[in-house]
Parts: structure tokens; C-alpha cells; sequence
């Protein structure tokens, strides 16, 4: 808009103008003599058409300013998506694999206990691989929390917000 300001700016300017009145000597005579005038003008800047120009030239820049900032933060709001997805897709994968750990742990604990039920293993490495399903276990939980966390970066990204009630 500055830019269409500025280039105006530099253009001749018309000035048109009318008047329609009376006037008289006397009060009798008033309505007798009516009078009419048309004016014109025509302005151009000639002196500081330097200064107008720079003007000019300056709107355009600005304007050129504002598109490349306008441009980098699109390219800015698709590189945190890109990092959001990122971010997902790899904890997901870990997920998976800790999933099977969990699962191996798992069955790992359930035959430790038959073991030792049957007097075949110590209460000690009962132990023992029951607080290695309790770490796959934890584990897996911070990996739930690293893909929430991910959800809430993706939402972010693309825009969105939340209103925190009091």
C-alpha cells in the first residue's frame, strides 16, 4: 500500500474547482447579477521529484522486507512441523522396540517366578528381573510421555493453542 502511495505521490495532481454566487450594489439588485466560475489546476512536482522517487524506493524495499520475513516464517512454521513429525515417527519406533522389551521382561519375570516356585531359582534373581520389567516398564512410560510431548509440538507447529483455566 505505501508502495502505490509513494508512486502516486510522483503524479501531476488535477484540481478542479466551481463557485456559483450574486452579488449586487444595492438589495434591489441582487438577484440581478449572478455570477459563475470554473477553476482548474494542474500540479506536477518538478523540484523534489528526487525526494519522491526515494520514496519510492524506500516503500519498495520495505515491502520487499516484509515478503522475505513473511516467507522465512512460512518456511520457519514448516520446519517445526517437519521437526514435530520427526520427533513422532522416532519415538514411535522406540516405542515399538520397547514394547517387545517389556514384553520379553515380562515373560523373563513370569518364568524366574515358576523357577522359583518350583525351587529351581534364588529369591535374588526373581529380584533381579523383576526390577528389569519395572525399568523396561519406566521405560516405556517416558516413551508415552515423549510421544504426548510430540502431539503437543505437531499441534504447536501448525497453530494451535490452548487456553490454560485458572
Amino acid at each position: 500500500a505505501n508502495v502505490q502511495v509513494a508512486r502516486a505521490a510522483m503524479l501531476p495532481k488535477l484540481t478542479l474547482g466551481a463557485n456559483l454566487g450574486a452579488g449586487a450594489n444595492t438589495f434591489a439588485h441582487l438577484f440581478d447579477s449572478s455570477y459563475y466560475t470554473l477553476t482548474s489546476g494542474l500540479v506536477a512536482p518538478i523540484f523534489n521529484n528526487g525526494r519522491l522517487r526515494a520514496a519510492h524506493e524506500l516503500a519498495e524495499a520495505e515491502q520487499a522486507e516484509l515478503l522475505e520475513n513473511y516467507r522465512s516464517s512460512i518456511l520457519a512454521g514448516f520446519a517445526d512441523v517437519e521437526k514435530a513429525l520427526n520427533a513422532i515417527q522416532g519415538v514411535d519406533r522406540q516405542r515399538q522396540w520397547q514394547d517387545e522389551e517389556v514384553a520379553q521382561a515380562r515373560l523373563a519375570f513370569d518364568l524366574a517366578q515358576q523357577r522359583y516356585g518350583a525351587g529351581a531359582e534364588t529369591l535374588l534373581s526373581v529380584l533381579e528381573t523383576q526390577r528389569t520389567l519395572y525399568a523396561a516398564q519406566d521405560q516405556q512410560a517416558q516413551l508415552r510421555l515423549a510421544r504426548l510431548l510430540g502431539s503437543v509440538a505437531l499441534y504447536k507447529a501448525l497453530g494451535g493453542g490452548w487456553v490454560v483455566s485458572q
